[in-house]
């Protein structure tokens, strides 16, 4: 997504608790980059990354949301309060806590837009991860609450659904094998296109939600799941 916007032109900030992660995205992305290390959960901290990037750009136009972690996690009786707080707070909370701090800077700036990663499972049940299918869900009901009040403010809110995509934490989860396995084979054949999606085809989608082209899109939630969730 960072590449994607460079390529725009655009100046981006990314913040990741990940420092090996920013490390290379910056060695990757030049000068136009700012990469600082943050934990999203935090707001003093992601306040003071705000702070620091505000030294590099005024202006925010666009805020993308989309760190996350997954994992099996069992039914709710198997998963612990720790992995439930873990799990919802860099999901949603961490959504919740960047958007409050950014948003300020967003208001009136032309063509403001924010979007939000959620998941084919913010939308549908799945086996063995309750607190990453609330998680997503909340991020879509984040999505249109911040989309009515912040309209009038002239900053969209929309928000993208990836089913599966080949990113490092969908082959950290295929390395969990018997749950996973479980519900592999219960939705293998819901997707009605080739899968796992290349990360750039999901960045695709976010980037026309940040574009004009999307002008009159609010409050939307798209799927981006190859047609999982139609099935």
């Amino acid at each position: 997504m960072a590449g994607r916007c460079l390529r725009a032109g655009a100046q981006v900030g990314g913040i990741d608790i990940d420092r090996a992660a920013l490390a290379e995205a910056a060695s990757a992305h030049g000068a136009c980059f700012t990469a600082i290390p943050v934990d999203i959960r935090d707001e003093l901290a992601v306040h003071t990354a705000l702070a620091a990037l505000g030294s590099r750009f005024t202006d925010v136009h666009g805020l993308v949301n989309c760190a996350g972690v997954g994992g099996y996690t069992g039914d709710v009786t198997e998963t612990s309060v720790t992995d439930w707080q873990r799990i919802i707070g860099i999901n949603l909370t961490g959504a919740y806590v960047v958007s409050r701090v950014v948003l300020p800077r967003m208001r009136g700036r032309p063509g403001a837009a924010l979007v939000h990663v959620s998941s084919q499972y913010g939308m549908v049940g799945g086996a063995g991860f309750p607190a990453y299918c609330a998680a997503k869900a909340g991020l879509i009901g984040l999505t249109r609450a911040m989309a009515v009040d912040h309209g009038p403010d002239g900053v969209r809110v929309n928000c993208v659904c990836p089913g599966p995509t080949d990113t490092p934490m969908l082959r950290r989860g295929a390395r969990q094998p018997e749950v996973g396995a479980r519900e592999n084979n219960r939705v293998r054949l819901r997707s009605l296109l080739p899968t796992p999606a290349d990360p750039n085809q999901v960045a695709g989608v976010i980037g026309f939600l940040l574009g004009p082209d999307a002008a009159q899109m609010t409050g939307a939630v798209v799927p981006v799941d190859g047609g999982w969730t139609a099935s």
